[in-house]
This record gives C-alpha cells, structure tokens and sequence, in this order.
C-alpha cells in the first residue's frame, strides 16, 4: 500500500536501442568490388574517366593509419622529469622542486602549443 503524495514520483524509462553491426572488412571488400567494376565499366566505354581521381583519393584517406611516434617520446620525457625531479628533492630540497615545477609547466605549454 502507497501512501497519498503531493509529487509525482519518476517512473523508470525504458530504451529501446536497436544493436547495429558493423563490419570494416565488408566495408574494404564492396568498396574494391564497386571500385574494379567501375574500372571495367569504364574500359567498356561505359562511364567517363574523369569518375576514377575522386574515388581513389577517398579511398587513400580512409586507409591512412595514424602514426605513434609523438607517443614513443613522451613517456620516456615525462619519466625522465619525474625520476630528476623526485632525485633533486632528496638531494637540494625544495628548490628543486620548484624548478620541477618550472620546467614541466613550461614543457606542458609548448606541448599545447604544439611547438615541440
């Protein structure tokens, strides 16, 4: 048994969500299908030529990888400085820690002003 109530209590909600598939392989495969038939349609007379250049500059763009090599040197630096900086608080005390301090804040800005 409820007791009466002067606010409306939420219901839940519920969703309906569809689960979609999608499959990068069968994406690649119909679009070198579609790609070799315009090619052979186009050496049938078929289609112009001028169709070719903006579907093969797509295609390249798609396929590009990114590269990782920005990645590869960052950690290493940002374990150099923590090792220095935790080395140069042991050793000189808390002036080494501002100078850290200094010095990564000074490579975090020219990270983010992608000077370096």
């Amino acid at each position: 048994m409820r007791l009466p109530s002067l606010f409306k209590t939420p219901k839940y909600q519920r969703f309906n969500v569809t689960p979609r598939y999608y499959d990068p392989v069968k994406e690649e495969i119909d679009a070198r299908t579609a790609h070799i038939r315009s090619i052979i349609d186009a050496d049938q007379g078929e289609l112009d030529e001028k169709d070719f250049p903006k579907s093969r500059i797509a295609g390249s763009f798609t396929t590009r990888k990114p590269t990782r090599k920005n990645v590869n040197m960052t950690q290493p630096v940002i374990i150099l400085l923590l090792t220095a900086g935790l080395v140069g608080y042991w050793f000189y005390g808390n002036i080494a820690l501002y100078i850290f301090l200094l010095v990564s804040s000074v490579l975090l800005y020219l990270k983010v002003k992608r000077i370096i």
